[in-house]
């Protein structure tokens, strides 16, 4: 191999390259991260004199900027680099730093196998996707991942310019597919028995249907229709049945991306009527769950996404013409111990919709006993196979046949789905909301000190089962596919990965694939409106919210306030490591100033932790309680237990009343729906410059990003504001102002709901259209990794518990 040296650093920088590499290697350093690097990179400058000024435009810079990880092994450094996003090389640089060469993936991984203390494996078990991508089209460029129906749509029509009779034959043959309860719609094939004859059916239908009054109900001309051998789908009046028919001859005769987009979105191909929404742990309820274990953001965005989405399926199939309800289940875990959840009820009817549901079923053991009280999201993995083929008779009898599209949320509901997804032979979409790899510092290559609590042998491996397998994937923000300049995305952390004695994944997901999409969801508009907005506001629920939160003396409540008119700087969140509510608190004790200016209030579990069943929360309690002693903040902090949902727009337009602050303290966001919540409350907002907040909050425009990794910095940013309210009085107005207008113009649930069901069509069509023989060679592969990574694995874990 040669020195690749000369071709990454200019001769004028190869010294302090080589200085720099050498102290790296006298340091015997553990695992770095890319952070790690570029403060050690900012000492060595500072060392050796280097101007600040400079060293930011050399190459030797940039090359470290885009260093993801180094580990020392023997006498060499091993280098992950991303020159870009999802573009990857790796290096081994020898102990004088003069000599650098490529190697492999594989390579890497055995040597970082070697570096967690693990003998070298010489047949390592290894999983690698990519071959199985080739029967599928790749966006070519990194700036188009995340925005795949756009691409494929671009594809489609492009292919069906290309290969007009290939392409018009398939479109012909999907749109027959099409029935309702055995009810024919679009092209009855029986009548029309090709493209050609389509064509010249429906030329001379709307032709007719252009001489007819355009308001006239499709029904009055219904037969007339199907003698051509057109049945109903077209539209539900004479016009919006014309304007379909010709939008699909257009695209016979002359096809582009919008023409198909706006033909699978005006008629009901695929017909999708029936969805099925899976969400298997935590507490999924309507009332008094929020902040339970494992219960939060995800139980809120489901809820407020199946009003959204029944609205708009009902108002799309009317359009179609079609009198058919649309129907949305919730599939999630009865849970007999259900306290006072109401988890215990099989199904439950969804507040503010027509016909969408919750159906429980519940968890059994491998002697199929009922699993009787709440567990962890990371215990639930020997219950999910059993779960689904349960569920899968329920669905079947909920629905009266089988869904139209299953959409699963989280690892574990990603499973079910995608298990589901199989059973039924639909189409399947994956929401991760947070996926727990980037979560945990090192938890694939350290995952065994992790195993006994989180499992994560069994979570990474389904969560590469349902990527792999899904339709299509929808994300809150770009950022979690991608991450940005300075790290990786959630997903692109499983592009590859050792999880050392257990395997090696050299290629565990494609991030080229259309299948990943964007779709930030919305926020509830009725719940959530400014605090300016008095008249839509309830009197009695604010004085009685103003009495709880800031006064009352209730046994559930810790914390008298010495002065309650002070501004609160406030948070509301369940208690995990990852939330962070401690280091807000910790920040917040260290500040003498924010101690002085204003109040801490927050809401978030128990305050008890013997109330608590969850290990983690029960932790970050007590640590709640240690800090608060440790900084004397008696007088200055009120800890209340988890809001009901129904409150929680109030207690936001109260903090704003008072002019407070809300501050999400998370280590790391995938999006943060209490951030939109905030915002459009008129409450200005601090949130975590990690994750998905970077890609809502407009950094000092709209609200602020905050360093959470150190409490300390935390404090500095908060500090500041207040100081700056000091000489500028108007800049809280400002960002009150800014927040809401950024969620009225950008996250809206009818725009989430328009093109999740777009995107369902288009990849619906193309998972017709595809090549069957590279999608079940996808399929048998991936049914390895199930039944060899997953079940097994399962059903050890169930016999070593017992």
């Amino acid at each position: 191999m040669s020195n690749i040296i000369p071709k990454l650093i200019p001769p004028r920088e190869q010294p302090e390259f080589r200085e720099f590499m050498s102290m790296i290697l006298a340091e015997q350093p553990v695992l770095l991260h890319q952070n790690d690097v570029m403060l050690r990179y900012f000492q060595f400058c500072d060392e050796i004199g280097f101007r600040r000024s400079k060293r930011r435009e050399s190459a030797f810079f940039h090359f470290l900027s885009s260093i993801q990880e180094l580990f020392l092994l023997g006498e060499y450094l091993f280098i992950m680099h991303r020159p870009e996003t999802a573009r990857f090389h790796y290096y081994r640089i020898n102990a004088n730093g003069n000599y650098m060469e490529a190697i492999d993936v594989g390579e890497y991984l055995q040597q970082k196998d070697r570096f967690a203390g693990h003998s070298p494996d010489p047949n390592p078990l290894r999983i690698d996707f990519l071959p199985f991508y080739d029967f599928a089209p790749r966006v070519r460029h990194f700036r188009n991942i995340g925005n795949g129906i756009l691409f494929l749509n671009r594809y489609l029509s492009s292919h069906m310019f290309q290969n007009p009779d290939e392409w018009n034959r398939k479109l012909f043959e999907f749109l027959k597919l099409h029935q309702h309860d055995g009810r024919q719609l679009l092209v009855n094939g029986t009548s029309i028995a090709d493209v050609n004859t389509l064509i010249q059916r429906l030329r001379h239908t709307t032709e007719w249907l252009n001489q007819v009054e355009k308001a006239t109900p499709i029904k009055q001309v219904e037969r007339r229709l199907k003698r051509s051998g057109l049945e109903p789908g077209w539209g539900d009046t004479v016009e919006r049945a014309a304007e379909s028919m010709q939008c699909l001859i257009d695209l016979f005769d002359a096809p582009d991306d919008s023409l198909l987009e706006r033909f699978i979105s005006r008629v009901p191909m695929p017909m999708i009527s029936r969805i099925a929404i899976v969400s298997p742990h935590g507490w999924f309820g309507q009332n008094k769950v929020l902040g339970r274990p494992d219960t939060g953001g995800q139980v809120i965005y489901i809820l407020d996404q199946v009003r959204a989405l029944e609205t708009h399926l009902r108002e799309r199939l009317a359009h179609s013409g079609l009198d058919v309800i649309p129907r949305i289940v919730v599939l999630t875990r009865l849970i007999p111990d259900a306290e006072d959840s109401g988890c215990d009820v099989k199904r439950e009817p969804i507040y503010r919709t027509d016909d969408s549901w919750i159906l429980r079923v519940p968890f059994h053991d491998e002697q199929m006993n009922v699993l009787p009280q709440w567990i962890s999201r990371f215990q639930v993995w020997p219950y999910l196979e059993r779960f689904a083929n349960t569920a899968a008779v329920e669905l079947a009898a909920e629905f009266g046949g089988r869904p139209d599209l299953v959409i699963g949320n989280y690892s574990d509901g990603n499973l079910v789905s995608t298990l589901l997804a199989d059973h039924f032979n639909i189409i399947q979409c994956t929401i991760s909301h947070a996926l727990e790899k980037t979560k945990y510092t090192d938890a694939d290559l350290h995952w065994e000190k992790y195993e006994k609590d989180y499992h994560f042998s069994q979570q990474f491996m389904a969560d590469i089962l349902s990527m792999n397998k899904s339709d299509f994937i929808i994300t809150s923000t770009r950022e979690e596919i991608v991450g940005s300049n300075s790290h990786m995305g959630q997903y692109e952390s499983y592009m590859n990965f050792t999880m050392p004695g257990y395997i090696q994944v050299l290629s565990g997901v494609d991030l080229f694939s259309p299948k990943f999409n964007v779709i930030p969801p919305g926020v509830s508009l009725d719940l959530y409106f400014p605090y300016s907005e008095s008249e839509r506001r309830v009197a009695r629920q604010t004085a009685r919210l103003e009495e709880r939160l800031f006064y009352s003396k209730d046994k559930d409540i810790f914390g008298t306030l010495t002065d309650p008119g002070k501004p609160p700087v406030f948070t509301m969140a369940r208690f995990d490591h990852v939330k962070n509510i401690t280091g807000l608190i910790d920040a917040f004790g260290r500040s003498k100033q924010l101690r002085r200016q204003c109040n801490l209030v927050f809401s978030a579990g128990a305050i008890d932790p013997e109330q608590s069943s969850d290990l983690e929360e029960k932790k970050e309690i007590r640590r709640a309680h240690e800090l608060i002693r440790q900084h004397g903040l008696k007088g200055s902090v009120r800890w209340l237990p988890s809001m009901p949902k129904s409150d929680t727009g109030e207690v936001y337009r109260i903090m704003a009343d008072r002019r407070g602050i809300f501050v999400q303290p998370a280590l790391f966001e995938a999006f943060g729906l209490t951030i939109l919540e905030a915002m459009v409350s008129g409450l200005p907002t601090f949130g975590p410059k990690f994750g998905g907040p970077s890609e809502i909050i407009d950094h000092k425009h709209n609200g602020f990003l905050l360093n959470t990794g150190d409490p300390s910095l935390i404090a500095t940013s908060l500090e500041h504001f207040f100081n700056q309210l000091e000489t500028d009085p108007e800049l809280w107005q400002r960002i009150s102002a800014a927040g809401i207008r950024r969620i009225h113009e950008d996250f809206s649930w009818t725009t989430y709901s328009e093109r999740l069901l777009k995107l369902a069509k288009i990849y619906g069509f193309w998972r017709f259209a595809e090549s069957v023989e590279g999608k079940h060679k996808m399929d048998r592969y991936s049914e390895f990794i199930y039944h060899f990574l997953l079940r097994k694995k399962n059903r050890r874990a169930v016999k070593k518990s017992g």
